[in-house]
Formats: C-alpha cells, structure tokens, sequence
C-alpha cells in the first residue's frame, strides 16, 4: 500500500516538473504532457483519474490556478499578467476559472487574506438559504414551464466549426479533413444572420481536451459544429453534428458516404440543415450560390484543397521567411494544377490570387506581380458574376494601387451579394476616411456594430473605434478599446497600431516597454521600432544602436519589415547629428533612393507618408527646392488627413525640427492642422467621449 501510494506521488510530483517548465506556455496541454511522460492521451487520463479522480486537463488547469494564487498572494503582477505567466490564453477565461475553483474572483485575493468570513450559526445559515432554496425552486419552475420555448428561443446565432477529426488511416489526407472543414465555415459565413468565428481562431482548439462548453465561452459562440472526416480511396465518410452550448444538445447530426465528386453537395445539404434547425431563412439568390458545384473534376479539387491547407499553413508571423515562401511557392503550384485540370475552376483563381497578394506585402521591393491579382479576379468573375470574393480581392487590389473608387464599387457590389462581409465593411471605412467623406465612414462603422457578435467581428469593430478615437485624440478612449481588444483575441500579438498610439500621445517609456515584451526576436522589426522610439527621447547613443543592427540585418536580407523601411534615413541622419556627416548623408540618400523606388512603382506604400519623409530626408541635405515640391505633393493627395494626427506626430518628432521654421512648410502644418479641427467637428457627434460604465 505505500509502495503504491509512493508511486502515484512520484508520478503525480513528474508531472508538476513537467508543468512547471512550461507554465507559460499556452499551448502546452494533454497532448504535450503525455508525450513527456511517455505515454498516450487517454493511458495519461486513466492513470490521473485512477490517482485523484481527475481529467488530465482538470489536472493541467488546477495547477495553473494554484500557481497563478501563488503570484497573487505575493502581488507579482496584475491579474491579466498573471493570466499569461501560468499559461491562459485569455484574461477574461482565466477570471472564470478563477472564480468557479476559489468562489472569488482574482482581484479579491488581497480582501480574502485581510478578512476571515464570519462563522455562521445554524439558525443564519437556515435563514440565508430559505432565498436560495427559493430561487432554485423559481428557476426549475421556469425551466419545466419554458422547456419548449427555450428550443424555438431566439438565441444569437454565433457558431465555431471546431477543426474535423482526420479518421483516415493516412495522415496525409488532413489537407482534405481540412477543406471540407473549411468550405462548410465559408458557406456558414455567407449567410446574414450568422455571425461565424475565423478558423484561424477554431484551429488553437485542433486535438484538445476542454470542454465544449470553455470553447464556446472562449470562442463567445452559442453553437458549435464537430464533424468526423475518413478517406477511402474516392469515397469519402463524413459526419458531423450541431451542438446548442447552453443545454449540450445535438440539434442535428448526419453521416454521409459518398464519392469524393458529391462532397459539393454534402456541404450544401449540411448548411440547409443547420439553417433549418437554426429557423434561418436564405434568399433564394444565396441558397443557389451554397448549391452550386464550382468543378465536377476529382482531381482539380483535390489540387485546390492541397493549395488551401498551404495557403493557411503560410503565415508569415509564425514561420522564417524561408518556410514562409516555400508554403506559398506550394500553394501556388496547387492551385496552377487545380486550374489545368479544370480552366473552368473559379475558386482555383481565386487563391492563386490571394497567394499572390501575400507573397507581395506592400512594403517588400523586390519584383513583384500584383498586376496579376486583376487578371485572376477578373476570370474567375467571368466564370462566376457572383462571387463575393472576387469583388473583395479585387477591392484590395485597386485600394493597394491608389484606385479608391473601383475599389468602393467592389466592396459595395462584395456588401450586395452577401451584407455581412465585415472585411469589406471595414475596408470602405478606411476608403471614405481617405476620401474625406467622414459621415460616410461613421455610418458605415455602425452598420459594422450590427454584425459585429463574434469574437473575430468585435475585434475587427474595436479596430475601427480605435481609428476614430484616434482622430480625435481622445486617449483614453483609445486605450479602452485597445484593452477590450486584448481580451478578446486568443492569441494576442504584436500591435503596431497599439504602439504608434503610445506614440502618438507622446508616453514613450510605454512603446519601449511594449516591444521589449512582445518583440523578443532579434529582428528588423524590433531595432527598427527601438531605434524610433529612442531617436523621438533623443537618445542618440541608444537610437543609433539599435538602428546601426537594423541597418546591417537589411543589408543582409533585405527590407522585410515594416518597420525597417526607412531604416536607412533614421540611421543616416543619427550619423549626421552624431558627426559623421558624410557617411549620413550618403546613407540619406539610399534611403530617398528607396522612397523613389516605391513611389515610382505600381503600387506605391502609403505614398502621403513617403512623400512627408521625402521632405524631411531633403531637408537634411539642404535642398529645399525639393522640400517645397514634396509639401505640394504631400498636400495634393491629402497628406495631413491621411493619418488624421500626422500635424501632431510631425510637431512632436525631433526628426521634423529642421523644418518647422521653414515658412512654406509651417503654412501647410497650419492647414493641416485646421483639417483635422474640421475632421473632429463631423465625427464627434456620433461617438462617444467616455468609455461605457459596467451597467452599458
């Protein structure tokens, strides 16, 4: 008997070393611990449940919990932080789990070491329980008279397809499990009254252990589909099922075994029967666009799915640059097999067109092909006049080449065909902004809070609240928006936005310390941000380190961050106030050299601010003959609303001191400066200046 109780406190003690390395790692979990330990998912689940009757990932979350009291109790740090120091992924999921294994929330913690709950008696206890005894009767009254009513209720049809189990024997037919996967999410999508979640946002959820009901409240969803997927030669089982969160019901569930050549059709009956269940009506103009069969070619859909599942692996903030290209270089032969086996194939252009748009990142100046995206969208358009994604990317392709109003026309023609598309709502935001039609942009963003109920939407609407507080210049709106974003995103990262804000309302030790936490990487990205931060503090020892590494690692691999793009003239002009003057300058004018390149290309970046940092590099030279001509260009495409504070970014910027003097620039920061009055005028009426109180 000891002998047995040693061993299961031995094992019990190698699992909590284990978990003490990789406490702040979020993505460790069932899976990761049992292949520590040696041993399979449900071997590890037994043996746990044998030892204390507990679920692996019970174990995993209690230990994280009873870390995170720990941190608490010897005020290591705020709640949220302490959220992803013992590995959750979410702030507001670790307060719920919080609160149901302690019965109080993590912010009282303090409170309950500095007072003892009183003794109750038994007469107080009877007492404080004949309310409870009483609510608890209400609400089983309730739930036995409503029961039928709560079926039929109207409940927010928010819904999350969990990744498909691959039950094939190969495991290479995951690319297909995926695709069937992902084109019942996209037709999901289209429909008006759906509010669907992301699969970039389901795929963390991809061989878990929790609960379904932690998915949804994570995920804020009220429905959830799982589904089964195994391949047979050309036969393909599929099943899947719909799941209500609130009561754990199936409110539907189907298996299908077909050839691969009627999975189009599988998909179209699973999306009618949900939406029958969900008492969804479709108009019969989008039920035919569910129900049409893009290729009766096998293997052209098989080279398409090949490209999807490359496509979506190739994401460039996770991966080396090299890994990057090689994903995308393999997408893109997939989908030229997918369209040589069936020139018909629409959807094929359409992602042979996204994978150029992602190879090509606007900031990157090697040879590129953009032009091609038009080419693809136009065919696949030819091919099928009602494709939403078509008139979306094809939107994006005129907005990344300065043709606002052919892009306006695409993303309306995009809002015709399925209302709900919030990527090109958000997009005509931006588009109005730029055309300074402002009304037009807040009434587009209010059409955005009506689709926004999803965790992706809402992410995707605080965005633009930031945009417009942002305008305004209210910071403190700007910062709410930002930390009801973090709690929200799953998998928090890397803001450039949230960093210029800081900026921009001039606390610089908050950027600094914003990148130290989330940059760790040595980096173009990284020195290129410091370098900018320390210039604007006028550091200039510290500036020129970190941009004389940003320098030296472009050289190498050439501009491949944003960050990094005027890294040449922030280095040339540190050398030139540090004394080396001809060096800086020779720096200087590689770096104009670079703006002219991207000015003179197809799709010049951001060209207001090229024009702007033209100016200034010009006048460190000291020709201003071409300042004065960069200020009328930057003035003829409405420089100073383009970034709506770039009148206070260029008052505050030490970069900008060697012209603030010059009269000809000096009138047009006043106008500009008049612009954004105007600007702040229209919009404040429709925004509020106050965060909402906890009773909104």
């Amino acid at each position: 008997m000891t002998s047995k109780l040693s061993m299961a406190q031995e094992f019990i003690k190698k699992l909590i070393d284990i978990l003490e390395i990789n406490l702040e790692n979020e993505n460790f979990g069932v899976l990761e611990l049992a292949k520590e330990v040696g041993l399979s998912r449900s071997q590890l689940h037994r043996r746990l449940h044998d030892i204390n009757g507990k679920s692996t990932s019970q174990f995993i979350r209690e230990y994280r919990l009873e870390k995170a009291m720990e941190m608490l109790k010897l005020n290591s740090g705020t709640a949220s932080e302490i959220a992803y120091r013992v590995g959750f992924t979410s702030p507001t999921y670790f307060n719920t789990c919080f609160h149901n294994f302690y019965g109080y929330p993590p912010g009282e913690v303090k409170f309950q070491r500095a007072i003892a709950p009183p003794k109750k008696t038994f007469s107080k206890k009877l007492m404080g329980s004949i309310p409870i005894i009483f609510l608890i009767g209400m609400i089983v009254y309730n739930q036995i008279l409503n029961k039928t009513s709560r079926d039929n209720s109207n409940v927010e049809k928010t819904i999350a397809v969990l990744p498909f189990v691959n039950n094939s024997d190969n495991e290479e037919n995951m690319y297909f499990c995926n695709g069937i996967m992902a084109g019942i999410r996209d037709h999901l999508a289209k429909i008006p009254e759906f509010s669907v979640v992301s699969r970039l946002s389901v795929e963390q959820y991809r061989n878990t252990s929790s609960p379904l009901k932690v998915i949804a409240q994570e995920l804020d969803v009220n429905y959830l589909i799982e589904g089964h997927v195994q391949r047979i030669g050309d036969r393909a089982i599929i099943s899947a099922e719909l799941i209500r969160v609130e009561d754990n019901k199936v409110l539907w569930s189907e298996r299908y075994d077909k050839d691969v050549s009627e999975i189009f059709t599988v998909q179209a009956n699973v999306i009618s029967s949900i939406t029958k269940n969900l008492k969804t009506i479709i108009s019969p103009s989008l039920k035919t666009q569910l129900e049409a069969i893009p290729t009766q070619d096998k293997q052209a859909y098989e080279h398409y799915l090949k490209g999807e599942d490359y496509r979506f692996k190739a994401n460039r903030s996770l991966q080396e640059n090299r890994i990057w290209l090689n994903l995308l270089k393999k997408a893109r032969l997939s989908y030229e097999l997918a369209i040589k086996q069936d020139s018909l194939y629409a959807p094929a252009y359409l992602g042979l067109a996204l994978t150029v748009f992602e190879k090509n990142q606007s900031y990157v100046l090697d040879e590129n092909n953009l032009d091609e995206v038009l080419t693809l969208t136009n065919k696949a358009l030819q091919l099928n006049s009602n494709s939403e994604l078509a008139y979306l990317i094809r939107g994006d392709y005129y907005r990344m080449i300065n043709q606002n109003d052919k892009a306006i026309k695409d993303y309306e023609k995009t809002l015709e065909i399925v209302p709900n598309n919030t990527g090109a709502l958000h997009s005509l935001i931006m588009l109005y902004k730029y055309k300074n039609n402002y009304i037009e942009a807040v009434l587009t963003l209010k059409k955005l809070e009506k689709f926004a109920i999803s965790r992706s939407d809402l992410l995707r609407l605080y965005q633009n609240y930031i945009l417009f507080y942002r305008i305004l210049e209210q910071h403190e709106m700007v910062d709410y928006y930002y930390n009801k974003s973090f709690q929200l995103d799953t998998r928090p990262s890397f803001d450039m936005g949230r960093f210029w804000s800081y900026y921009q309302s001039n606390r610089l030790d908050e950027p600094l310390t914003y990148v130290e936490k989330n940059l760790h990487q040595d980096n173009q990205q990284r020195n290129g941000l410091l370098g900018y931060v320390y210039l604007r503090k006028k550091d200039y020892p510290r500036a020129l380190e970190y941009y004389r590494k940003c320098y030296e690692q472009v050289e190498v691999e050439g501009i491949n961050s944003l960050a990094s793009v005027g890294v040449y003239g922030g280095y040339g002009a540190l050398l030139v106030q540090m004394g080396q003057i001809t060096k800086g300058k020779k720096i200087i004018k590689k770096q104009i050299s670079v703006y002219n390149e991207i000015l003179n290309s197809k799709r010049p970046f951001n060209k207001p601010i090229i024009y702007l940092l033209s100016m200034e590099l010009h006048a460190f030279l000291g020709q201003y003959e071409e300042v004065h001509d960069y200020i009328k260009k930057f003035e003829a495409v409405n420089g100073w609303l383009y970034w709506e504070w770039m009148a206070t970014w260029v008052k505050n910027d030490p970069s900008y001191e060697i012209v603030l003097n010059d009269p000809i620039f000096k009138a047009s920061l006043k106008r500009g400066e008049k612009q954004l009055e105007e600007v702040q005028k229209q919009i404040r009426p429709y925004l509020p200046l106050t965060p909402p109180t906890k009773t909104d």
